[in-house]
């Protein structure tokens, strides 16, 4: 029953990063002006998806820990979706998860995700 309910807690936060992801790609390639700019653009637009991602986790664990009153950690869980954020982005050139996208986009949202609802989990 715990591993079912970490999993439903997993997707849940998921679909709010990916939303929050699409709106930070949307802006991200926005910003050089409304005509699209070619690879600037294309630029922003991945940096947006990657910082409105773990935005994301973070705005659904607070709610999570809001509406559901799960016990556990806020401030583990949102430590958790910055360090899979910042490891996953600075390890994908050493461990080659760079050379197929749908790996890269993969290991991202299952080590942010993995490691926020991990560390909600924990008890302080």
């Amino acid at each position: 029953m715990k591993i079912f309910k970490f999993m439903i807690m997993m997707i849940a936060l998921a679909v709010v990063g990916v939303t929050f992801a699409v709106g930070g790609a949307f802006i991200g390639g926005r910003i050089l002006g409304s005509d699209a700019e070619g690879f600037g653009a294309l630029g922003l637009a991945i940096g947006g998806a990657v910082v409105g991602y773990p935005l994301g986790i973070i705005v659904g664990l607070v709610l999570l820990k809001k509406f559901f009153h799960i016990r556990g950690s806020l401030l583990l869980g949102v430590l958790g979706a910055i360090i899979g954020t910042v490891a996953t982005v600075a390890l994908s050139e050493p461990l080659n998860l760079n050379s197929n996208i749908n790996l890269l986009v993969g290991a991202f949202v299952l080590i942010v995700t993995g490691l926020s609802v991990g560390g909600l989990h924990i008890k302080r």
